[in-house]
């Protein structure tokens, strides 16, 4: 039996945007922004829905009546942290300083993930509306735990009970009813990192969410009728089925030193690999150290040189520079199906299964890494392909719609006129 949402949905989808919200976007107007993330979410997952028996109606609909990309081109590493702050920020991770899922810690089997708003270093699109007198929100947005930017918050709580999210928001909305609005869904990103891109798991959550989404654009629209709604995506994702434990390698030629008990831990490092996903960034404990730049180079070309090790390439500080990375040595780049593994002692290989993301990417190398994009509002044209856009873009264009100055960024905003 349909629930009642779904019984009112084609009336959702057709809500008519009042003419006086059309003029909303003239010159120097503000819009409210109601921005949503589904950490994972692939182009292909709205673009070919039919294809992966995908029952989505609402991204659909938001897909037919508004602009979207082609595929977004993320900032590298495409993990969750780096991109959902550039998103926010318009900037590279070398700039607003968020650098991976987790900082780096080479003693530490399990950093604390990257969680205090206080830990970016660049002006946020929060911070502009709230400076611009708007009232701002945001549910399990990462990276946003006590931000005196954000007026309503929460970053605590049941983060994969999609309708839950949907309500809370909902709530949110019609009580504060803030012009600045980011949600985070994440529960897509889980089920396919445990059963892959596109498998049973991961698909019923996509269509949880799309529900959600739709009760929140019912609430959006019934606050702020002139509303910008923005769909966002923070990297793609492939299945895995080989890891490869890079500092095992680093282990066995003597550029870790290995302590502890039952569970060994790195007591010394002279390098080390940090783990990304279907990457790792190689750090070199002391820069002027070019002896051990040069064995880990020579280490890094014959693990490459072994196909069974699945690397696609060592990209060195030459190759990388300008791509906003943290100041890393190597980066180690794995092929489709392999990611890095974390293991410190035992086989360098083993097997995997589920998905994995965090591959060195950019325009060509790694496409499957990009993520999507969907704009619905006033002054946003329908049915408009804006093809292969950089992720740096989404926040100046949100700025733009909402009327404030995000100075930090420098990309120019996407062209969404009719």
């Amino acid at each position: 039996m349909k629930s009642p949402f779904f019984l009112l949905l084609p009336a959702l989808l057709a809500l008519p945007i009042p003419a006086g919200a059309q003029r909303a976007s003239g010159p120097g107007a503000r819009q409210p922004v109601l921005m949503i993330s589904i950490d994972g979410l692939m182009p292909e997952a709205v673009l070919q829905a039919d294809a992966h028996g995908l029952k989505i109606p609402v991204l659909r609909g938001i897909l037919e009546r508004g602009s979207y990309a082609q595929e977004v081109v993320n900032v590298n590493p495409t993990v969750t942290n780096p991109n959902h702050v550039t998103l926010v920020t318009g900037v590279l991770p070398r700039e607003h300083g968020i650098h991976n899922n987790r900082p780096f810690a080479p003693l530490e089997r399990a950093p604390a993930t990257y969680r205090l708003y206080s830990q970016i270093g660049a002006s946020t699109l929060w911070g502009a509306a709230k400076q611009a007198g708007l009232t701002t929100g945001s549910i399990f947005w990462p990276v946003t735990d006590k931000a005196g930017d954000i007026d309503f918050n929460i970053t605590r709580g049941a983060d994969e009970d999609e309708a839950a999210i949907a309500r809370d928001a909902a709530a949110m909305i019609a009580e504060h009813r803030p012009q600045f609005l980011t949600v985070h869904f994440v529960s897509l990103d889980h089920r396919a990192h445990e059963a892959g891109p596109f498998s049973a798991e991961a698909n019923a959550a996509l269509e949880r969410i799309d529900a959600a989404i739709g009760m929140l654009i019912e609430a959006e629209r019934r606050a702020h009728p002139g509303a910008v709604v923005a769909i966002v995506s923070d990297h793609g994702f492939a299945p895995a089925s080989r890891q490869v434990h890079l500092n095992v390698a680093f282990a066995d030629a003597g550029l870790l030193t290995l302590g502890g008990g039952s569970e060994p831990a790195v007591a010394s490092w002279r390098a080390t690999a940090w783990y990304v996903g279907a990457m790792a960034m190689i750090v070199v404990r002391d820069p002027r150290d070019h002896e051990a730049v040069q064995r880990i180079r020579a280490l890094l070309d014959k693990l490459a040189a072994d196909p069974a090790n699945g690397i696609e390439g060592i990209h060195d500080r030459a190759d990388i520079a300008g791509l906003g990375l943290p100041p890393v040595d190597f980066v180690v780049g794995f092929k489709p199906g392999y990611r890095m593994g974390t293991a410190l002692t035992g086989p360098l290989r083993t097997p995997f299964k589920g998905g994995a993301h965090g591959a060195f990417s950019t325009r060509t190398l790694r496409p499957d890494m990009h993520s999507a994009f969907l704009i619905s509002g006033p002054g946003v044209a329908e049915g408009r392909n804006l093809g292969t856009i950089d992720i740096r873009q989404i926040a100046p264009t949100l700025a733009l719609k909402l009327g404030v100055v995000l100075p930090a960024a420098k990309m120019p905003p996407l062209n969404l006129k009719n």
